[in-house]
């Protein structure tokens, strides 16, 4: 059978942007402090983005006995954070180079760490977390992506079932003129993995609804130029 390439690469973009990342930024501590916020309207420095995000999107939702799956771990940055409030956490990243760098950071005491291959999430055993948090992912992955891990993600969760999802708006004004700034270098198919993805809240309303997620709260204001979603994702039958 033959395998036919991916269009877009989220693999070797990410990677490609890991390794470059020490040459591009020489005065950060850690990959992914680079990204503050500012351009989402959330935050003006490093140390305000992480509070919000603690605030707003772990705090009231990770339980100190919750294993925690991370879906597009970066450079730790947000796995941090939730490991400060959950038992276990589960990284998972389609980069190689993205997981080396959370693992510099994390280390490897209640942390584990998954390679994806972008089309399943098959490396990651059924029922083994309590809570999906996929945060500053979800904004450079196309919406028919995002539809396919929606529909993998249940049959890992138990208990809680909680999921945090964090995507691109572009019917925001600030999301409207990051598409705006790019849409001519995406003409034909061409995309870089690491660009912004063109999704709506209302694609992710109809997405959501279409799989059974419970939502809890749709919220549009912390980060203005993206939509992040609390939900509950569906139990899934043991044999289903």
């Amino acid at each position: 059978m033959e395998i036919i390439p991916p269009k877009i690469d989220y693999e070797g973009a990410w990677d490609s942007y890991a390794q470059e990342w020490k040459e591009n930024n020489p005065e950060l501590a850690y990959l992914g402090d680079e990204w503050i916020g500012k351009g989402a309207g959330a935050a003006n420095s490093l140390s305000e983005y992480e509070s919000l995000i603690e605030q707003e999107f772990i705090a009231p939702y990770i339980k100190k006995e919750h294993t925690v799956l991370e879906i597009g771990i970066g450079g730790g940055k947000t796995g941090s954070l939730l490991l400060r409030y959950c038992d276990r956490l589960i990284c998972a990243d389609i980069s190689t180079q993205m997981l080396q760098a959370t693992r510099s950071r994390l280390g490897s005491d209640r942390v584990s760490y998954v390679k994806l291959n972008g089309l399943t999430l098959d490396g990651i055993a059924p029922e083994s977390a309590d809570v999906c948090f996929c945060y500053d992912t979800m904004v450079h992955v196309e919406p028919v992506d995002i539809f396919n891990y929606l529909t993998r993600i249940p049959k890992l969760l138990r208990g809680d079932r909680i999921c945090v999802f964090h995507h691109a708006n572009i019917l925001s004004e600030l999301g409207w003129q990051k598409f705006a700034s790019e849409w001519d270098k995406n003409l034909l198919g061409r995309r870089d993995g690491t660009a912004f993805s063109v999704m709506t809240d209302t694609i992710m309303e109809k997405f959501l609804n279409h799989l059974n997620y419970e939502i809890i709260l749709k919220n549009t204001s912390s980060v203005p130029r993206d939509c992040v979603w609390i939900c509950k994702a569906p139990l899934v039958s043991s044999g289903g």
